[in-house]
């Protein structure tokens, strides 16, 4: 009986995915902020960041992956999830033309507060969006351990060698050993760590933020008649 061969992966689907999620959100700000041009508050050069640095760690992470660099890919995911838990910090603020003034003055987020008095640090962030999106505190936390030097760092340089029962360490940069089959869940916790942090932007811009400043301005210069 002919067993049916395994179905090949497709390296580059996935990255594109990414990508594309991350290049989605560059039509954020003309939706909801205004043409170029438009003056903005505060808040919204926050927002502008949070979109800025998504496309750039998505940039970064499809990178690495291609040259199987995953050691440093991984980390990327906690910086991701950092954008969504922030964005999503700010649909529990009160006041947010106070909170866009203090993080354009460099202010930590930890120093904002949610309209019941609690102070938005990081537990607080994970744990209120890990109600709505199950296993983001375990990816959180899991993730984090890739940022800060750990036995995170050290489980993916143990290698085994034939004829030997020993293990050993390599301290290559990347796994060129390793097929990129290897790295597929890697890239699918990107992957939804990016589509959170996009919707988490999208839906802050399209509830809270519109819901405050109104909807943008749009050009709306008359038609020349060729009659």
């Amino acid at each position: 009986m002919k067993l049916p061969e395994a179905k090949h992966y497709d390296l580059e689907a996935a990255l594109r995915k990414i990508e594309d999620t991350a290049a989605a959100l560059l039509n954020i700000p003309p939706t909801y902020v205004g043409p170029l041009g438009t003056k903005v508050p505060d808040i919204a050069w926050y927002v502008f960041a949070a979109i800025k640095k998504t496309r750039s760690l998505s940039h970064a992470f499809c990178l690495l992956i291609r040259e199987k660099n995953s050691l440093a890919a991984t980390a990327l995911i906690r910086l991701q999830l950092d954008t969504a838990l922030r964005i999503s910090g700010l649909s529990l603020v009160d006041d947010l033309e106070n909170a866009g003034a203090k993080l354009m003055n460099d202010e930590s987020f930890r120093k904002l507060k949610s309209r019941d008095g609690k102070w938005l640090t990081d537990a607080i962030l994970h744990e209120n969006l890990d109600k709505h999106y199950p296993g983001l505190s375990y990816a959180y936390k899991a993730t984090s351990s890739y940022v800060h030097l750990s036995a995170s760092h050290i489980k993916p340089g143990l290698v085994e060698r034939p004829g030997s029962s020993k293990l050993f360490f390599h301290m290559n940069a990347t796994d060129d050993a390793k097929p990129y089959e290897s790295f597929v869940d890697v890239i699918d916790w990107f992957d939804q760590a990016t589509e959170l942090t996009a919707i988490m932007i999208e839906d802050f811009m399209r509830f809270r933020y519109v819901r405050q400043y109104g909807e943008p301005q749009r050009n709306t210069a008359p038609t020349t008649s060729n009659a």
